[in-house]
């Protein structure tokens, strides 16, 4: 509920695309794992929650991708398409990675190890699917339809400026004492 309370709030329109790709990908990861018959255990959930978090940050990559690309002056139909185009490097390297983990997590892991992994690795390709398939078909219906004519995020962290090193000694004595 935070995570879409978020997505909708800082994305508006493209958050509803994004927990729409979110939903279905939730859809077809239940379907799968119905489907090759795998019971759901607590750790096949928990690679379902890190799959729904991995879907969001698939769509946020791109969203910022998009909104760097209309920074450059672009048309929002170039820009979407530039913005996918570019975010999938990003995302396939993070997914690849994360689905290499996967394999050997279930070929070396027992029991919960190897339904984390399956629903893991199923997530990660059904994510891959909804991020660059599903979100991309969404947003260009939107465009044709004219339901989209502008795109609109939020920005907490535009023109920022933090002093993190002057901060470095009070952070450094404050993680001492923690520790």
């Amino acid at each position: 509920a935070l995570m879409l309370g978020f997505i909708l709030a800082y994305y508006r329109l493209a958050g509803m695309v994004a927990f729409a790709a979110l939903a279905l990908n939730i859809l077809l990861i239940l379907g799968v794992v119905v489907l090759i018959r795998a019971t759901l255990t607590l750790p096949g959930l928990a690679g379902l929650v890190l799959t729904m978090g991995m879907a969001i940050d698939a769509n946020i990559l791109i969203y910022e991708r998009i909104r760097e690309e209309i920074g450059r002056e672009k048309e929002l139909l170039q820009a979407c398409r530039t913005g996918f185009d570019r975010a999938i490097v990003t995302i396939l390297d993070a997914n690849l990675t994360t689905f290499i983990a996967g394999i050997v997590l279930y070929n070396f892991g027992v029991g919960p190890i190897r339904g984390f992994a399956v629903t893991l690795m199923i997530g990660i390709a059904t994510t891959l699917f909804t991020a660059f398939f599903v979100s991309r078909l969404m947003f260009h219906f939107l465009l044709e339809r004219g339901k989209l004519t502008e795109f609109k995020a939020g920005s907490l962290f535009q023109n920022t400026s933090f002093d993190f090193m002057g901060l470095s000694r009070k952070a450094l004595m404050l993680s001492s004492a923690i520790i």
